[in-house]
């Protein structure tokens, strides 16, 4: 059979010449519409590295003294503070919620960031001493408030995969990501080590001190992989930063809890019964709205990249489906004189289908090669990474589509599969037609 295949692209060699290289387009074309969406969906659909679906936001408020009743006196900031605290020890009080915390507006998917550099400085072979830096996300918590237990984090100082306990700790205290410890300290253990103690300047002892090590987590889904400091705030901090309306509480529900159940009854309670004085509440909503919000732009050019791939995926699908229909079709003679010689209805149609895998194969290998070249300078799909030194948090988180190879590989063979069953259904169905064709008719005609 395939020396028949072979003979059979030779003889046709002038009109598979056309078509091949219609094929070869269609790889290119592929290449330049897929990357990009395949890329940006496995970013979408990627873990966050914390527990978004299970999570419940509100905002607190605050009334402008002049919307008080007569006699009331302005409180400082520990008083509200305090109310805040009371507010959420009432929203754990209820049964189906597992935890609750307060956060500011340095938090995953908040509009605010707060970015910093750890340097580290290391020595060569030959004693060199060479500055690195990795830029880090800081996001502010409560201390006591269960904001790791809250958003399900992991601790990543051991095996056990546990959800990370908080001790008791002082403001000079950190929590870092997994990937911040493996940067500053690999194969040892961070905890203990402060977080500026390989800067190569001389730091205060206790500044910035490690006493805890979490999973890696994503701060903006659109901006995937951050490295992360968690760094306990206080009161002051609040007052500093805006006050009580930056604050927002975030609820964990239990496993199984209904969160639109839980919405609609727990709603009217936190707008109208969880209130102190000037503190109040307001817009409880799923966590995942506020994803949604920060990620509207990007999920916007997302949407028009994979409605234009799929437009002109399909047209081009359809094309090559319908050329190679058509091609075979036109071969019942073929197959009626193949017929007669003896050749069975299975034989003919892996006959045709044969011609049609070496010839996807031919082509996709030549489109890949046309395609590799094309991005010589440009290089392939990626996301855009919050920092300047992304080098250094692709070596500590990596992801498949960070190496080359193994990139262009996937992306190449899932246009491969498509562009196969494509090519494969263009010619199984009339190739199965014209094989029933009788061998004394196809005598006949010949």
């Amino acid at each position: 059979m395939l020396k028949l295949i072979y003979r059979n692209l030779i003889a046709h060699r002038q009109r598979y010449l056309w078509i091949m290289l219609e094929l070869c387009i269609a790889v290119f074309i592929s290449w330049k519409l897929l990357d990009k969406v395949i890329v940006n969906e496995y970013n979408r659909l990627s873990p966050l590295g914390y527990d978004i679906d299970r999570l419940v936001t509100f905002q607190f408020r605050e009334l402008p003294s002049d919307a008080m009743p007569s006699g009331y006196e302005e409180r400082d900031i520990d008083s509200k503070m305090a109310d805040v605290i009371r507010i959420i020890d009432m929203v754990r009080d209820d049964s189906r919620v597992e935890a609750a915390t307060i956060t500011g507006q340095y938090t995953f998917e908040k509009m605010g960031l707060w970015m910093n550099t750890i340097p580290k400085v290391t020595s060569d072979s030959a004693g060199e001493k060479n500055k690195v830096s990795i830029n880090a996300i800081y996001i502010n918590f409560w201390r006591g408030t269960d904001f790791f237990k809250t958003f399900g984090l992991k601790d990543a100082s051991n095996t056990d995969h546990a959800g990370f306990e908080e001790q008791a700790m002082t403001k000079s205290q950190i929590i870092v990501s997994k990937s911040i410890a493996e940067f500053l300290f690999p194969g040892e253990n961070a905890i203990g080590h402060s977080l500026f103690e390989k800067n190569g300047e001389e730091h205060k002892d206790g500044r910035e001190m490690i006493v805890g090590i979490v999973n890696d987590a994503v701060y903006r889904s659109p901006s995937g992989r951050t490295p992360i400091v968690y760094k306990p705030r206080n009161n002051k901090d609040v007052e500093r930063e805006g006050g009580v309306e930056t604050l927002s509480g975030e609820i964990r529900l239990k496993e199984g809890v209904d969160m639109s159940a839980f919405i609609r009854d727990m709603k009217p309670k936190i707008e109208q019964d969880y209130r102190f004085g000037e503190i109040y509440c307001e817009s409880l909503a799923p966590y995942n709205d506020m994803r949604e919000r920060m990620s509207r732009d990007v999920n916007n050019d997302n949407f028009i990249a994979k409605s234009i791939a799929l437009f002109f995926f399909v047209n081009i699908l359809l094309c090559m489906t319908g050329t190679f229909y058509l091609q075979t079709r036109k071969r019942s003679e073929e197959a009626g004189v193949m017929r007669s010689f003896g050749a069975s209805r299975g034989f003919i149609i892996r006959e045709m289908l044969g011609e049609g895998f070496a010839m996807v194969t031919l082509a996709w290998l030549c489109g890949c090669i046309l395609y590799r070249f094309f991005i010589h300078d440009s290089g392939l799909a990626d996301i855009s990474l919050m920092g300047y030194d992304i080098t250094i948090v692709k070596q500590l988180m990596p992801l498949w589509y960070d190496d080359f190879l193994t990139h262009f590989a996937i992306v190449s063979l899932v246009i491969y599969v498509i562009m196969l069953i494509a090519v494969m259904a263009g010619i199984y169905f009339p190739a199965r037609r014209i094989s029933r064709i009788s061998p004394i008719e196809a005598l006949r005609e010949e």
